[in-house]
């Protein structure tokens, strides 16, 4: 396959899109207000002017009134699992003129740092932007590299360090995707960067022994393998190996060259080649290439891959190893050798661990120079091995690349080749397969053992067998490693001294939530979005396997981690945007300056989701039913904007659905909140008729997304109903019977457990009309807008008050359902 030859300023618009598409996936993690918004409005003419025009109906509005502004993000594919996809050009309107203008990722930042600064007061919006401009530079030029080279990033088969070298956009939910703050010029960004397969030397230093710390769990000095490295590859007379024969017991050690250059320019650094305790020897031996942590570099002859710190702001964080994360990477590699270690790999073969055994780390005046601490990693794809056709999981997740397929495409398509199945058929089982070698080894990992990883997309390897099916996972980070407070009583006594050094022994309370955010967020989530962006599955379909795959191990799970996955309401996602903006550092993050989590709704609950209650796929009447005492028919259909937007919005105009409803005012304003609600989850409008004749609205919600499930525990079963009865005069109201066609249709879904009612404190009216229909007292709970009563019905108890309701559902009478 060949690239297409693109012009400089479209690889500059492709990159701005690229990186605007990534903040705003950011924002939408990270802040919620933003809602969908559906179709071309009628009572608000510049802006249908606009829609019109461009062809598309669906959008994301991102609500920035309270300074006179909205953005409108056309959608190309509206995820799920949360990573949308975004048509360009997306808008700002200016809500007192109705200006409307096309923005960039810069404007957008300029409108979150403004959004944000009540909640965050000390953003530094100058270097927020020069770093997101930065990105956008580097994506840039890394995409007029390969469209100079014809260098391809997707293809099926790829050896293990192309696959490395593949990432070419970076995170894509991060809002630096490639952000290098560091290197000085192109030249260095050139030779150093994985995406330009950069090339060089490692630099080395000769120090007295006394100032070198290094362990290795192989059992032998990894400096004196350095040494023996270093000396084959320097003439034997030349003065660097006098030197290192003549101080027999100092220590070699390799540095990343720019690192290595970084190094001689501390004062401590200098004070000690004044001292005569540090020499620099400079560049020799083979060449090594970045992977894609940049920091971490492969040769493929070498037993050994290096993972240097790096003084360079890669996304959010200058990457250094800290101490500790050394010392994890140690205890893991020595964990693994004991009996318990290899019980384990026979156990759980699907994972393969590769490990750090080694490190080493340069001490001064009894303080550690942390960009002397490296990590030394087994070289797992030396040789041949180098050739297995694996995939770093985030690479097999990135979008297209200058009309290259997305390498994902090429594996299912070529898979169903093999398969003799559709494409859709093929992604399922590819996912089905890819959950079967992750999910149940994971769980396994932490019951078992308390051991727990972050499996996140760019720690983990894809190992192909020869159909392009999952076969295998590495996972590999020797900083990712943690143990379950209470759980690791095994572990400690084959290795007594586990953790001692590495503060890895957790609470469950710190260790569920972010191994959640780490495996399902980000890495089995990214999977789904990458099949579903893409067309080759439905994303719900996905997430419903997910659940069930975590479900079956619901009750044999000691540790509350499946139970955290499957049934809370919301988890914990890191906000690397929040980390941006506050400009937190965060690989060196402290518990007084901790990177952000924010809350983010649970996917998984979408396996409760009811369409018939939330989004109805029909503007037909769903339910009806004769109430022979009061002589009506009472219908149930939902909401038409076409048909009913100026009827509802007379009725919230009345004075008695003023106080409650708090929905009058103009008609735009009502038009804007029902095109938001309508393609949302949270909840639709029905139109209740009586005898033909519209006469209320019901408003069914779902807990999970409405604000109220934050109020009580809810239950992804959970849902509620709001109620307006338009008519005033007392024998048009009919209110018993239309809370009985209410509940009706709602027991009437077999995925709801419960409805809940939320009526005011002081409404004894509703309180009483609630207990009438089968609603019991639970607790009063206080909201923001008002103190609230809240009752439960059960569907037994409704049924129990009237049996008749019973039998309509169980004879199948519900129409349309």
């Amino acid at each position: 396959m060949e690239t297409n030859t693109y012009s400089l300023i479209k690889l500059q618009q492709n990159s701005g899109e690229i990186n605007f598409n990534a903040l705003l996936n950011s924002y939408c993690r990270e802040f919620s207000n933003w809602s969908r918004y559906l179709g071309i409005p009628k009572y608000d003419q510049p802006l249908a002017s606009y829609l019109k025009l461009t062809g598309h109906e669906l959008h994301l509005r991102f609500d920035f009134s309270e300074f006179g502004i909205e953005v409108f993000a056309p959608l190309k594919h509206y995820a799920e699992s949360g990573r949308h996809v975004f048509h360009f050009p997306v808008i700002e309107r200016d809500l007192e003129t109705d200006e409307i203008r096309s923005i960039d990722a810069l404007r957008f930042m300029e409108l979150i740092i403004l959004f944000a600064k009540d909640e965050f007061p000390y953003i530094n919006a100058d270097l927020v932007k020069s770093r997101l401009l930065n990105s956008i530079d580097n994506l840039t030029k890394y995409q007029a590299y390969f469209n100079r080279t014809g260098k391809l990033v997707n293809q099926q088969r790829m050896s293990f360090i192309e696959t490395e070298q593949s990432l070419a956009l970076g995170h894509n939910s991060h809002p630096l995707t490639k952000g290098r703050l560091g290197f000085k010029n192109d030249e260095e960004l050139f030779r150093y960067s994985p995406e330009t397969a950069g090339e060089f030397q490692l630099s080395y230093f000769l120090i007295a022994p006394e100032h070198v710390i290094e362990q290795n769990a192989e059992g032998f000095d990894i400096t004196d393998t350095f040494k023996a490295e270093l000396l084959s590859a320097i003439p034997a007379d030349h003065q660097i190996s006098a030197i290192i024969e003549s101080l027999a017991s100092w220590k070699v050690l390799p540095m990343h060259p720019w690192e290595a250059q970084y190094l001689l320019t501390l004062p401590e650094v200098k004070e000690m080649i004044s001292e005569g305790l540090l020499y620099s020897l400079g560049d020799w031996g083979a060449v090594y290439t970045p992977t894609s942590s940049v920091r971490t570099v492969y040769n493929r002859e070498s037993d050994w891959m290096y993972k240097f710190s790096l003084h360079v702001k890669i996304t959010n964080s200058e990457r250094i190893n800290l101490t500790p994360e050394l010392h994890r990477g140690y205890d893991i590699s020595r964990l693994l050798k004991t009996d318990l270690g290899k019980s384990l790999k026979k156990e759980f073969p699907e994972i393969e661990f590769i490990t750090d055994p080694a490190f080493f780390a340069v001490s001064y005046k009894g303080k550690t120079i942390d960009g002397f601490n490296t990590s030394i990693r087994h070289n797992t794809f030396k040789g041949e091995a180098g050739d297995k056709n694996v995939t770093l999981l985030a690479a097999l997740c990135q979008d297209s690349l200058l009309g290259e397929k997305p390498r994902i495409v090429h594996l299912i398509e070529q898979a169903a080749k093999y398969k003799n199945k559709s494409i859709q058929q093929t992604a399922v089982n590819w996912f089905k397969q890819y959950l079967h070698i992750c999910a149940g080894p994971i769980v396994g990992f932490l019951n078992k053992y308390g051991m727990a990883f972050e499996f996140h997309q760019q720690n983990v390897l894809v190992e192909l067998d020869s159909q392009n099916f999952p076969a295998k996972l590495y996972f590999r980070d020797n900083q990712g490693f943690f143990f379950l407070e209470g759980k690791c009583e095994d572990l400690l006594k084959h290795l007594p001294d586990l953790a001692a050094q590495s503060g890895a022994i957790a609470p469950s309370s710190f260790i569920i939530p972010k191994y959640t955010y780490y495996l399902l967020l980000n890495n089995i989530l990214g999977v789904v979005n990458a099949l579903g962006s893409n067309g080759l599955a439905d994303e719900r379909v996905l997430i419903d396997l997910i659940y069930l795959e975590f479900k079956q191990f619901e009750e044999s799970d000691t540790t509350g981690f499946v139970d955290y996955i499957i049934n809370s309401r919301s988890w914990e996602v890191k906000g690397n945007l929040l980390t941006n903006l506050y400009n937190i550092d965060e690989a060196s993050a402290t518990s007084e300056n901790p990177a952000i989590f924010r809350a983010y709704p649970n996917p998984l609950n979408k396996y409760f989701f009811c369409e018939h209650l939330i989004r109805p796929q029909t503007k037909e009447v769903m339910y009806s039913r004769y109430f022979p005492e009061e002589d009506v028919t009472i219908s149930l259909r939902p909401f038409d904007i076409d048909r009913d937007l100026e009827m509802v919005h007379d009725w919230f105009n009345q004075e008695h659905a003023k106080p409650i409803w708090k929905m009058d005012g103009p008609i735009r304003g009502l038009e804007t909140f029902y095109r938001t609600l309508i393609p949302g989850d949270l909840s639709h409008s029905f139109i209740g008729e009586v005898n033909g004749e519209p006469n209320f609205t019901i408003e069914p919600y779902w807990p999970m997304r409405d604000v109220m499930g934050a109020y009580y525990d809810a239950l992804a079963t959970d849902y509620g109903s709001h109620l307006l009865i338009a008519p005033t005069d007392k024998d048009k109201k009919f209110s018993f019977p239309t809370g009985q066609t209410m509940l009706d249709f709602v027991f009437a879904q077999p995925v709801v457990g419960k409805c809940i009612g939320e009526a005011a404190v002081e409404s004894r009216a509703m309180h009483m009309f609630g207990t009438r229909l089968g609603y019991r007292y639970q607790h009063v709970i206080k909201m923001p807008h008002k103190d609230a009563t809240l009752t439960f019905c059960y569907r037994e108890w409704y049924w129990e008050k009237f049996p008749a309701s019973k039998e309509i559902a169980l004879s199948g009478q519900m129409a349309g359902i």
